[in-house]
């Protein structure tokens, strides 16, 4: 089934009100989707919600509420889908790289100190990849406890790209967010990435020098560094896999950037 043909099926259940229907088939077809999770979690309210109502304690106007929201977030994830693949379909095809690296290109590199040797041979793999390619991959070059926005920003200026390196910096067996709340969230076995990462992420988008974020899939949706934002160079990575660089699709993804920084790096 084209995405296409699927948006139209969604679509003609979500006009029937056969929302089950419509939310079993997005997940046959996109199953790694993290934006299913909302869903997932909406339909399981909308369905409570029914239920309560049944036994006289929610009314009508309550349940259209819980619904209505779940068609929305429905429709906003075939939107994001549809964007992603036009995104693809406009700077991925027919992607050649420069070969040249007579000239090495200075890029910032963000990244969390390594607390294992696993982390510490994927950033020394990485960084050696890059080489290859022309890159120097540059982390912060000093720090300003006044201000540490500074040596940030003025490192970002002097670059022509910026490359996130997200891996685990912390590791919540078990907590909760929103606590005290009527949001409040149970956490287990939750992993994110260090908070200077999200920053110097929005630096960079915001300076608009090539940005391309490498996320390790064992880390958590949070922020910047989310499975959906592909419009900001999600590539989802598996640490301990060091050869998956080298292919497709995460080639073609490094391939796209490397060529957007050596246009950058002409032009600035």
């Amino acid at each position: 089934m084209t995405f296409t043909q699927l948006e139209q099926q969604v679509r003609a259940y979500i006009s029937e009100n056969q929302v089950k229907e419509a939310i079993e088939l997005l997940t046959k077809h996109l199953k790694s989707n993290a934006a299913l999770d909302e869903i997932t979690l909406q339909s399981a309210k909308y369905y409570a919600v029914m239920e309560e109502q049944r036994k006289g304690l929610k009314d009508g106007l309550e349940v259209e509420a819980v619904l209505s929201k779940l068609r929305l977030d429905i429709l906003q994830l075939l939107r994001s889908k549809k964007e992603y693949l036009k995104y693809q379909e406009l700077n991925f095809s027919n992607v050649t790289t420069i070969t040249d690296s007579s000239e090495q290109i200075k890029v910032f590199f963000s990244v969390g100190s390594p607390h294992n040797d696993e982390q510490q041979a994927y950033i020394d793999t990485l960084v050696e990849y890059f080489k290859e390619h022309g890159i120097v991959l540059e982390t912060l070059k000093s720090w300003n406890d006044l201000d540490p926005l500074v040596p940030i920003i003025r490192d970002l200026k002097n670059s022509a790209g910026c490359v996130v390196l997200a891996l685990e910096r912390v590791y919540v067996e078990k907590g909760s967010s929103k606590r005290g709340s009527e949001q409040e969230n149970t956490l287990n076995n939750c992993a994110y990435t260090s908070s200077w990462l999200h920053i110097e992420a929005a630096l960079a988008r915001a300076f608009e020098i090539p940005l391309i974020i490498f996320k390790d899939e064992a880390l958590d949706n949070e922020g910047l560094i989310h499975n959906d934002k592909q419009e900001w160079g999600i590539v989802r990575i598996n640490q301990q896999n060091f050869e998956e660089i080298k292919q497709y699709p995460i080639k073609h993804f490094i391939l796209n950037w490397i060529n957007q920084v050596k246009k950058y790096a002409k032009e600035k």
